[in-house]
């Protein structure tokens, strides 16, 4: 009997298989009283444990460095760092010795409570590394309890994996010639399984309840990435209409390939740049495949989250920087400093959590309060800048809510670019410093804002979120976030004059600006640099050549003139049902 479920969608694409289920079920732990005389023994049962742990997680590591690259390796060098922190591996002891318990009781409480201060965090994608403290606790009590950690090489034929968790451990084991979609129950758009897996062009869905049951009764699936659908055991009708997307898909893909070279300019000459956001250095390879013009936001704080619990030294920003600005030679990177948008990683993360974390200490604020390691960045950026002829490397500020901050900003760069001169470094005084716009008040503000800095980019995502009072993450009012609402056009119209008046270039880096129901309006707004992730380039460049950027000028006017978001969304989907038909976009 068929079934449906539905997910999120975090990597596109579109399967139809068998399906292959995997269970990473919690381990049942019991609290057993041991003797006064056994306590450190068992202590050092549980040191063991962690060795045996490490040896496997560097097994880990040197498969993913021969198979997957240097990147992926990373992962599994934070692994190692977690397991053997002393943050983890101190308390659980003090447990163990305190209320003389056994190890794997210990090891679950300390777990228990690192997990619950990860999902107190602001952002997905600092939440989602509670899945790798998850993944290496697995680890040490499957060690503890004698449990085979179980290989997941052995599968010998094509298959949709579909998972209630997969941790990186296991997908690196994995022969990933042979998987042709995830659906995992848990995960998000950002966890580490989503990264790997969407750098294979593997369709990926998470968030869907009940897969593993419907998975153990089903001897086929189809997987729908891009509407976050899952059926098990499709009547040939519904499996039909799959094949038929998917092949429609992947002909796309090819079309899509075969304009890779053609330049993103409207049918009436006004030229478009399309950039890529980033998060690892080897999604540029990807970012070239796809012919962009550049790298328009590079998020600096996965750096930190692949080395942490260790923060980056200055060699370390400098190296992972200087790969990214090589690779994308002779187009520009802007990296932005960290926004980590609460406490870090590891160490960091142990601590009191702040009462309303998304008013808190994040983006700019969070660099101001931790001037060590924000001074290291900014010296490695100032270096790395001198390297390369002048724009080649940009500097970005995220949450700025006020001109102060670009102030404080800009005079502590000047500072260090002093101090490293003094020090016979090759440093140069035209590095482009700009500002992310995604507070209101930066909007509100951005005529004299445009003034103290040499470029902004708007971050939508935010900006959305803070003007229309809604939680994105939160279900409750998430139907609330509309880009489509009439305010947030008109903030980014103003924030887009801004930037004309006084001369500096905008861009955007939100979601927004690969939403194909958005890229007309914005194009009328004025907006002729877009940044999104490298595989919603093809499919922007392919609309953007369907376009009269006369006839997106009307459109974003009449749209901007709209009282409410529905009437904007209706007005958009009847005037470019068209265009959007053509490249075979669904809305």
């Amino acid at each position: 009997m068929s079934r449906t479920l539905t997910g999120l969608g975090v990597s596109p694409g579109i399967a139809i298989g068998e399906p292959v289920v995997y269970e990473n079920r919690p381990i049942s732990t019991l609290r057993i009283t041991i003797p006064s005389d056994q306590v450190e023994a068992e202590i050092a049962r549980f040191s063991a444990a962690v060795t045996a742990t490490v040896d496997n997680i560097w097994e880990n590591r040197e498969r993913a460095r021969t198979e997957m690259g240097e990147e992926y390796a990373a992962i599994f060098e934070a692994h190692q760092l977690i397991a053997t922190d002393p943050s983890f591996v101190e308390p659980v002891k003090r447990i163990i010795r305190e209320q003389r318990v056994n190890a794997e009781w210990a090891t679950d409480e300390v777990v228990g409570e690192l997990v619950a201060r990860f999902e107190a965090l602001p952002h997905a994608h600092l939440a989602e590394r509670k899945l790798d403290v998850l993944d290496v606790a697995t680890q040490i009590l499957k060690t503890l309890h004698g449990l085979d950690l179980g290989q997941l090489d052995q599968l010998d034929r094509p298959a949709i994996l579909v998972a209630d968790d997969l941790p990186p451990s296991k997908v690196v084991q994995l022969p990933m010639d042979r998987i042709l979609g995830f659906a995992l129950e848990s995960g998000g758009p950002t966890s580490h399984t989503t990264i790997i897996a969407r750098s294979f062009g593997i369709p990926v869905i998470v968030g869907a309840q009940g897969l593993c049951e419907a998975g153990r009764q089903s001897r086929r699936v189809a997987l729908d990435a891009f509407e976050g659908k899952i059926v098990f055991d499709p009547e040939p009708a519904v499996e039909a209409e799959f094949a038929s997307r998917k092949g429609e898909y992947e002909e796309q893909q090819s079309q899509l390939m075969a304009m890779r070279d053609m330049p993103s300019v409207t049918r009436d000459g006004r030229e478009i740049a399309i950039l890529a956001n980033i998060d690892l250095a080897n999604e540029v390879e990807l970012a070239r495949q796809w012919n962009v013009a550049g790298v328009g936001l590079y998020r600096s704080e996965f750096l930190y989250m692949q080395l942490s619990p260790n923060l980056p030294s200055e060699r370390d920003h400098l190296e992972a920087y200087r790969a990214i600005v090589s690779a994308m030679d002779p187009h520009p990177v802007t990296i932005r400093t960290f926004d980590l948008g609460g406490r870090k990683l590891a160490r960091e993360v142990i601590g009191p959590s702040e009462a309303n974390p998304v008013l808190g200490l994040r983006g700019i604020r969070l660099c101001f309060s931790q001037p060590d390691f924000f001074r290291t960045q900014l010296r490695a950026l100032i270096c790395l800048a001198g390297e390369y002829e002048a724009g080649r490397v940009k500097i970005m500020f995220p949450l700025i809510s006020g001109i102060e901050e670009v102030r404080i900003a800009r005079l502590l760069v000047r500072k260090l670019t002093e101090e490293l001169r003094g020090e016979g470094r090759a440093v140069r005084n035209d590095i482009p410093l700009g500002a992310m716009v995604e507070v209101p008040s930066s909007a509100v503000m951005a005529r004299e804002l445009a003034r103290e800095v040499d470029f902004f980019s708007i971050g939508t995502n935010d900006l959305i979120q803070y003007s229309l009072a809604v939680d994105r993450s939160n279900e409750l009012v998430a139907r609330l976030y509309r880009p489509t609402s009439p305010a947030i056009l008109r903030l980014i119209a103003q924030v887009v004059e801004a930037g004309r008046a006084e001369g500096i270039p905008v861009s955007m880096c939100g979601e927004m600006a690969a939403d194909p129901l958005m890229v007309p309006v914005l194009l009328g707004i004025g907006l002729e640099s877009f940044s999104m992730s490298p595989q919603a380039a093809p499919v922007v460049r392919a609309l953007v050549r369907q376009l009269s950027y006369r006839e997106s000028v009307d459109l974003a006017r009449q749209a901007c003139r709209m009282s409410t978001a529905r009437e904007v969304e209706e007005f958009l989907l009847e005037r470019l049902a068209i265009s959007l038909a053509k490249i075979k976009i669904r809305v």
